[in-house]
């Protein structure tokens, strides 16, 4: 099975014990992951590959607290941008209001940290599908845990 074949995810980390983690995992699993070391260079990964197929995130990955552009600050900026504003962000943070926080910043989905591997697998999985499925008829929809 081709690597990209189940999608392709930003994974937004400053964490590079976490994000290495997260990148084998993904591509164990047959996905096809792109990674960031702060919320700017997600940024800008994101708004390069945006109209790329099949570069084109199904999920973005994001931390919390990283330096020079945060979660929030990365969330803000994405949902700003008509062209990125689309792509739907699972939050992975340590915070206690993680739920709190995800749903004010429009997540779909929380990865409370340390995260667990079988809870990213699944939540990865099943928003691709439904985001791939969304995409044709525009309704994302929050998943639940």
């Amino acid at each position: 099975m081709d690597a990209s074949s189940l999608g392709t995810v930003l994974i937004v980390e400053d964490d590079r014990a976490t994000r290495d983690m997260v990148v084998t995992l993904l591509t164990m699993a047959g996905f096809r992951a792109v990674w960031a070391e702060d919320g700017l260079e997600g940024l800008h990964l994101l708004r390069a590959v945006r109209h790329r197929e099949p570069l084109v995130p199904c999920l973005i990955l994001l931390d919390l607290s990283m330096p020079r552009l945060g979660g929030r600050e990365f969330r803000r900026a994405q949902l700003g941008d008509p062209v990125v504003a689309d792509v739907p962000v699972a939050l992975m943070t340590g915070a206690v209001d993680a739920d709190a926080v995800s749903a004010g910043l429009g997540a779909v989905a929380t990865l409370t940290k340390p995260l667990d591997a079988d809870r990213v697998i699944h939540t990865v999985r099943q928003f691709c599908v439904a985001f791939s499925d969304a995409r044709h008829d525009g309704t994302p929809q929050r998943i639940s845990q």
